[in-house]
């Protein structure tokens, strides 16, 4: 069994990381044979983080590019982009409407058969799907769809949806996804309130919480070890502060 995982890019933090780490521990104990390719927008600090070798996102790079387009006509392009690059592909991967007949950036398809490749692809939480984060995370799995290969979206916590073309992704992507696995209630709930397609929603949990033991040998230092004490005398929950840009 080969697997794609996207969609955690672990940012430079370790709370995605140990998202990502937790969903990799767990499906290495229940599928020691499965081979596993991960992809993220970050690949060399996220290659850093886990440990492992990360294959760039090629949609995140496109995006990079069409953000860079300069003059009235990059300007143009963007505005044009941002209204109707998203109903395009929606078109044509449900093959209705007539925005189908329109052309889209060809790394779409690439990114589609590049997908082939694999047996199935998961998608990984936490909240990425937020109506004022966009429209871009719909992308994977409206190009799983192209490719005709099954996408589970694992340790999600989604919405609000107070976003008309945001709902309009989300209620088809949702209902069509393999799975729509949520790490808590109330997104269900928003779900619900907001007329999202819940038939794939099942209940589990925040993928960092199955993160294993690891038994590395190192040299703590004076206040790595303070730490370590003290987690070890009580129940401990430890908690990095940061801003959060551009939000």
């Amino acid at each position: 069994m080969k697997l794609l995982i996207l969609g955690n890019h672990t940012c430079g933090n370790r709370g995605d990381s140990a998202i990502m780490r937790g969903l990799l521990d767990a499906i290495r104990q229940q599928a020691p044979e499965a081979e596993m390719d991960v992809m993220s927008r970050f690949p060399v600090s996220s290659a850093w983080l886990q440990g492992r070798p990360i294959i760039a996102d090629p949609l995140y790079q496109l995006s990079q590019k069409q953000q860079a387009a300069a003059g009235l006509n990059g300007r143009v392009k963007k505005i044009l982009r941002r209204r109707f690059q998203h109903k395009i592909l929606l078109s044509k991967v449900a093959q209705e409407g007539s925005l189908r007949n329109f052309a889209i950036a060809p790394e779409f398809a690439e990114f589609a058969q590049f997908i082939a490749q694999y047996d199935a692809v998961i998608q990984v939480g936490g909240s990425n799907y937020v109506d004022l984060y966009g429209l871009t995370h719909f992308e994977y799995p409206l190009c799983a769809f192209m490719a005709n290969k099954p996408i589970y979206m694992v340790g999600h916590s989604v919405g609000p949806f107070q976003n008309p073309d945001f709902n309009q992704l989300a209620n088809y992507v949702f209902g069509r996804t393999s799975a729509l696995i949520l790490r808590e209630t109330v997104s269900r709930d928003m779900m619900t309130a907001a007329q999202i397609d819940t038939r794939k929603v099942e209940q589990g949990v925040d993928t960092a919480w199955l993160v294993e033991r690891r038994h590395d040998e190192f040299v703590a230092s004076y206040a790595v070890q303070h730490w370590l004490d003290v987690t070890a005398r009580r129940k401990t929950v430890a908690i990095t502060l940061r801003d959060l840009d551009p939000f």
